[in-house]
């Protein structure tokens, strides 16, 4: 070993000894129950050696996160959310975060001690990242509280908190911990992945049964009324995209869609107990006349519409149509409904997808 000393590959040895023996001890012990004399025991280098390159524990503690935390970084700054449905992002979001725990379980280990213990090296060390990642999610959180998609109730820090609890219980596991708890046998790989799939339905779905709707004779689910609202504006203003919309919903699984450009009659077949679906289009900002129509009538009626989901989508060819979308989906909230929100960006596909979710359970 003194041969090696004195040269870079030497260098290199001892410090990446010194480094993977401390982060092993600093997982297992803790920084305040880790002691230098057992990193150099371990490392198999004297204590004097392990000052002369780190200077002293926290240093050298420093060093290990700093290593850690570059590897974290990469593969989360790899990841792209871009063009994900909520749903997706929350399942990619427990699947990516399990497999780092999976992967780099002292980064983990280490930061539990410090919550364990109340230090704070660990977030004096942190990675900048480790904090973006945090707030950029619970912003995301926010935002869908906002556009309806979440739940108004739920604290979106305690949901990420949540989410964190239900990982840090199973990524230090070993194979036959995990067949224990999965209840099968398998590869360790497919064991993490059953338990990354029941992670993401009880955050999606939770445990209890929901109140099924009456099956149709005949069909697998029952059929599910729409009435929808196309005035002649939207449909002559844009025509291409109120019609490729209407197809995807026509061809939805037992829906049966009836298309109006009265509000009258929309407000008749809400009354029967059709769901309903609304277009839009506007040059300035305005609420085209049926739907101020519609709008007024289920006013004066508003049980027509109470606790039902409703579809919109303002044709988006000029800037006044987003506050439009918003202006509808909070006129329709306040009468009682719940507006399935149109996240900007959404594809239509995306949002017929969330319709056919919402409306359907309706």
């Amino acid at each position: 070993m003194s041969q090696l000393i004195g040269t870079e590959e030497g260098k290199t040895t001892v410090q990446e000894r010194i480094l993977n023996a401390a982060e092993e001890l600093f997982a297992r012990n803790s920084f305040a129950g880790t002691r230098i004399s057992e990193i150099a025991l371990k490392a198999e280098v004297n204590q004097a050696m392990i000052h002369y390159y780190f200077d002293s524990k926290e240093k050298l503690y420093q060093e290990v996160l700093a290593r850690l935390f570059q590897h974290w970084e990469q593969y989360v700054r790899s990841i792209s959310w871009d063009g994900l449905e909520p749903e997706s992002i929350i399942r990619e979001y427990i699947k990516v975060h399990y497999e780092l725990k999976c992967q780099m379980p002292n980064l983990y280990k280490i930061f539990h001690w410090e919550a364990l213990e109340g230090g704070e090296l660990f977030n004096k060390y942190a990675s900048s990242t480790w904090v973006e990642d945090f707030l950029d999610k619970t912003q995301l959180f926010k935002e869908w509280k906002q556009a309806g998609i979440v739940d108004a109730n739920v604290n979106e820090t305690i949901l990420l908190f949540s989410l964190w609890g239900m990982m840090n219980q199973f990524y230090y596991r070993d194979h036959n911990n995990l067949t224990m708890i999965v209840g099968r046998d398998g590869s360790t790989e497919q064991l993490q992945a059953e338990i990354v799939e029941q992670m993401v339905q009880l955050t999606l779905r939770g445990v209890l049964v929901k109140h099924q709707q009456p099956r149709a004779s005949g069909s697998g689910e029952a059929v599910k009324n729409v009435a929808v609202l196309l005035p002649e504006a939207a449909e002559t203003i844009e025509n291409a995209e109120a019609m490729k919309l209407l197809d995807k919903m026509m061809a939805l699984p037992d829906w049966e869609v009836k298309t109006t450009a009265d509000a009258g009659q929309a407000l008749e077949d809400c009354r029967n107990g059709a769901s309903l679906f609304v277009f839009a289009s506007t040059k300035y900002g305005e609420v085209p006349q049926p739907i101020v129509q519609l709008l007024y009538g289920l006013e004066q009626d508003t049980a027509s519409v109470a606790d039902r989901f409703v579809g919109l989508w303002v044709i988006r060819d000029n800037p006044a149509s987003e506050s439009l979308q918003r202006t509808l989906e909070e006129a329709f909230n306040r009468l009682g409904a719940f507006a399935v929100a149109r996240v900007s960006g959404q594809s239509q596909r995306d949002y017929m997808k969330r319709c056919a979710k919402w409306i359907g359970k309706g």
